[in-house]
């Protein structure tokens, strides 16, 4: 008995057609069908067999009636894609279904974009890519789809080698090299399994050494090193399974340590200590896990001018700022961040200016103003940081 089937239409609003094709009797399509643009011209058109799958060659078009693409879903044949322009975009070759031989791609323009080679649907052997500009961006060798042997990268601004090193299984492997857009060399070091591993160094366009230090499975391990481009050294310290370890010192060009900080399983952990350009001590502050941590003191030209400490990267307690020629300035409590405790201002010579007391970040207490003989200026009654009564000179708010 045959399969019953009936024809499937659809239309524009402008009463133009839209589809047309078989459904059988399970409102599966068969057979051939095709679509089309608003303005009548066909969109795209091919067959399914009839369990509603699509096969042969497919065929789409732009709505001026140029052929978009042809597509190969079973059988073989030459699948293509062509830009509005008409000009080629790709080509390949069906064969029993699978993807065979040349395969070619272009940009608008014309040019070359992509040559390569397909063999049972992956790519396979040399395979060639180029810029828009027809620069070489990048050639190398493929298995069955993946990375294989040499490859090299290119720049697109002058077609001079990026980089260049070998695959095995898509993963880079042996010596690699890296280039500057001027051709000189940047960087090179050695991969296993797509791990950096051994001694890598990176290179200044002139040829001395940048940065040096050795990879253990993909991350740095042991001893690195920066330089400046005189020589002199930038930065040195440890890595431990790619984490900072240890002490690491920092360099002005000038050869005078910068900064010294010591390091745990990459975070901040210990002692931390800065200079200025001319070698004097900057500041010394302490880290606990990569947090703010114990002393913190700030130095101008060498001598104090702030002290205090953290608890978990807050303030907490005494800080006592002082003046370039020693005397104190200013006293503040502190706690959990925020200010608590005694908070005095003085004049030269300790003489004081103000005290008073915050509790938990707010004024509260009596907080006085004094001159510079000690007198009593004002006083003022917190509480908890609204203001109760305020006496000045002899008179009462």
């Amino acid at each position: 008995m045959q399969a019953q089937t009936k024809v499937f239409t659809e239309y524009w609003s402008n009463g133009t057609k839209a589809t047309e094709g078989t459904l059988n009797q399970d409102n599966i399509r068969t057979g051939e069908w095709t679509w089309f643009h608003e303005n009548g011209n066909k969109q795209t058109e091919g067959s399914y067999d009839d369990k509603g799958n699509k096969i042969g060659i497919w065929t789409s078009y732009y709505p001026d009636g140029k052929v978009q693409k042809t597509e190969v879903f079973s059988g073989s044949g030459e699948a293509k894609a062509f830009f509005p322009n008409g000009k080629l975009q790709y080509s390949y070759t069906i064969t029993d279904g699978k993807r065979q031989g040349k395969f070619e791609e272009y940009y608008a323009n014309g040019q070359k974009k992509t040559e390569a080679f397909y063999k049972d649907d992956e790519l396979d052997g040399q395979a060639f890519w180029w810029y828009e500009n027809g620069l070489k961006d990048m050639e190398g060798e493929l298995k069955a789809g993946k990375r294989d042997g040499l490859w090299t990268y290119y720049y697109k601004s002058n077609g001079k080698q990026g980089s260049r090193g070998n695959y095995k299984d898509d993963k880079e492997t042996g010596h690699w090299v890296y280039f500057y857009e001027t051709g000189e060399k940047w960087r090179e070091g050695e991969y296993d399994n797509g791990n950096r591993i051994g001694l890598w160094t990176t290179y200044y366009e002139n040829g001395k050494i940048h940065h040096k230090g050795s990879y253990v499975a993909g991350k740095e391990e042991g001893v690195w090193q920066s330089w400046f481009e005189d020589g002199k050294t930038m930065e040195r310290g440890s890595f431990s399974a790619g984490l900072m370890s240890g002490t690491w010192e920092v360099f002005y060009p000038d050869g005078t340590r910068k900064t010294q900080t010591a390091y745990k399983d990459g975070l901040k952990h210990g002692c931390e200590i800065l200079y200025d350009e001319s070698g004097n001590l900057s500041q010394k502050c302490d880290y606990t896990n990569g947090i703010m941590n114990g002393r913190w003191e700030k130095y101008i030209g060498g001598v104090l001018v702030e002290k205090g400490a953290y608890s978990q990267g807050k303030k907490d307690g005494e800080w006592i700022f002082y003046s370039a020629s020693g005397a104190k300035q200013r006293q503040q409590g502190f706690k959990n961040g925020r200010p608590h405790g005694k908070w005095t201002e003085y004049y030269s010579a300790n003489k004081k200016a103000s005290e008073g007391e915050y509790k938990e970040g707010l004024k509260h207490g009596t907080w006085k103003n004094y001159d510079r003989n000690g007198k009593v200026l004002s006083t003022t009654i917190f509480s908890e940081g609204q203001k109760i009564k305020e006496t000045i000179s002899d008179k009462t708010k």
